[in-house]
């Protein structure tokens, strides 16, 4: 069985000692009845993990003594940004596999096609959900940071908005070359763009070859929108050669 992880500020390690606060502790005294004397992991966000022996347990407030440290791994040096536009149904579920799977950003947005249309207390509302989501997914995944998740915004937004340099791909299933076959050896950052269930407009596609995006497909065969994300991903990491090793296992439990 893993050991939980969960992220928190810097600020909450200190003088030998970590708390855990919010949701997070609730969850821990809640549904994973967390016990004086069991140990969990934390990651600060300057990005140190630290194993932690619980010895006071609330719904309010988890606390323990750090009893080992050290960097933080398993993120990729490159930083994979998924446009996605908004899915009739299951973005939790994309968002949880991106998470996973190790996407730095999530950038879900409005096209044309889009079925979901929120207002804004409701987009609102779902932003909170998906950041939550991918701190839990990144956590279980045992991640150094969850992915960012960025506000609700238009296709034009996103583009406008992404990092400088970036790789841009767009998903289409039919045209372009396999994804499985570029070559991302040297990116840095690399920008997926993922559409809805009618895929992406003229007009979009026309922005996006605008913007200096390639069509890629995935192969042969159609996939849904809610895989086609952490699929592309995971091929991107794979061909930038991300996907070399293991997982770090952690050091050796300290008795309390």
């Amino acid at each position: 069985m893993r050991v939980p992880r969960f992220f928190i500020p810097r600020d909450h390690v200190s003088a030998g000692r970590a708390t855990i606060r919010g949701e997070d502790a609730l969850h821990l005294a809640g549904a994973l009845r967390l016990h004086r004397g069991e140990q969990i992991v934390v990651v600060d966000d300057a990005g140190i993990e630290h194993g932690v022996a619980v010895d006071a347990v609330s719904p309010d407030q988890v606390e323990g003594r750090v009893v080992w440290s050290r960097p933080a791994t398993g993120e990729p040096t490159t930083a994979v940004h998924v446009i996605q536009a908004v899915p009739k149904a299951a973005m939790d579920e994309v968002v949880e596999a991106l998470a996973e799977v190790g996407a730095a950003a999530v950038w879900p947005v409005i096209t044309r096609r889009t079925v979901s249309r929120p207002d804004e207390r409701r987009a609102a509302a779902r932003l909170a959900r998906w950041q939550a989501v991918a701190r839990e997914a990144a956590g279980l995944s045992g991640r150094a940071a969850p992915p960012r998740i960025h506000p609700l915004m238009t296709l034009d937004e996103a583009i406008d908005s992404l990092p400088s340099g970036s790789r841009l791909l767009v998903c289409t299933p039919e045209a372009g070359a396999p994804l499985s076959a570029v070559d991302l050896h040297q990116a840095e950052a690399v920008a997926l763009f993922v559409g809805p269930e009618g895929g992406f407009d003229i007009d979009e596609r026309t922005s996006l070859a605008a913007a200096g995006a390639v069509a890629v497909h995935l192969g042969p065969r159609v996939l849904r929108a809610r895989r086609a994300a952490a699929i592309a991903t995971a091929l991107v990491l794979l061909r930038a050669g991300e996907m070399d090793s293991a997982v770090a296992p952690p050091p050796q439990a300290v008795p309390v």
